[in-house]
């Protein structure tokens, strides 16, 4: 970052800490939103071919916002490596949301049906997509991104995968995709939860983005802004940390 730029920065981070506008948070906000795009698109690489880096993005928003806002210099931490923990854990939040196996999907699709047929008995015609959001008390962009994906986990591709010609496939729908049922999906975060608990943020993250998001370390280290042979370096301590840890531990989690 050139001195000038840098210069300019610090200033507005003291100018937002004294005042809280919204102008300066804004602007704030304006200068890291290239940090987010590029975080969804490394992570966008890694999930379900439905899911676009232009609404991992869309999510990773909200972590910014909420980073900028609440950010507090006197922990010791850099604005960029707090922002891109918040960040992650937005689009961690969003993709837990419209899992359309999860438990929260099909709480949206529930509401959505009952929103549609209140508003149909109140006004006696179909509603469009702003009148459901304000319904259900969601904003627009977060209404569409979750409605598109509970749609596209009930539909199913017209066309057999494969050659037109594989008769062992001619005619047969793709099957929806693979992935963990909501009680394997609950098991997997309580056990991430549990063996995560103590570390600090970003070694809480590099575990999460490359046992559960089957990151690459040269990808981490994009994520995180450091070079992979850093990545490659903690990792390791968190391993070697975390095996001292339970060497003599026992797991205390319920089943």
């Amino acid at each position: 970052m050139k001195r000038a730029v840098r210069d300019d920065l610090s200033a507005q981070w003291k100018e937002f800490r004294r005042t809280r506008s919204d102008q300066v948070r804004n602007r704030l906000i304006e200068h890291y939103m290239p940090l987010v795009r590029k975080i969804s698109e490394i992570m966008a690489r890694r999930l379900w071919p439905r899911v676009s880096a232009d609404e991992l993005t869309s999510a990773g928003y909200d972590g910014l916002i909420s980073a900028v806002s609440s950010f507090d210099p006197g922990r010791g931490v850099k604005f960029e490596t707090y922002c891109r923990q918040r960040i992650v854990g937005a689009i961690r939040d969003w993709q837990r949301e419209i899992d359309p196996l999860g438990r929260s999907g099909r709480k949206f699709e529930r509401a959505l049906n009952a929103a549609e047929e209140r508003y149909q008995a109140e006004r006696g015609c179909q509603p469009n997509s702003h009148e459901l959001a304000q319904q259900m008390g969601l904003s627009y962009n977060k209404f569409i991104r979750m409605r598109s994906t509970v749609l596209a986990a009930h539909s199913v591709p017209l066309e057999p995968y494969g050659d037109r010609n594989d008769e062992a496939r001619g005619g047969w729908p793709a099957p929806p995709d693979p992935g963990p049922s909501p009680v394997q999906h609950t098991e997997r975060e309580l056990i991430r939860d549990y063996l995560t608990r103590g570390l600090k943020e970003q070694d809480r993250l590099i575990i999460t983005l490359y046992y559960y998001e089957r990151l690459t370390m040269s990808e981490i280290g994009a994520v995180l802004g450091v070079s992979e042979s850093r990545v490659c370096q903690r990792h390791a301590e968190i391993v070697e940390h975390l095996r001292n840890r339970f060497a003599t531990t026992t797991c205390d989690m319920v089943a």
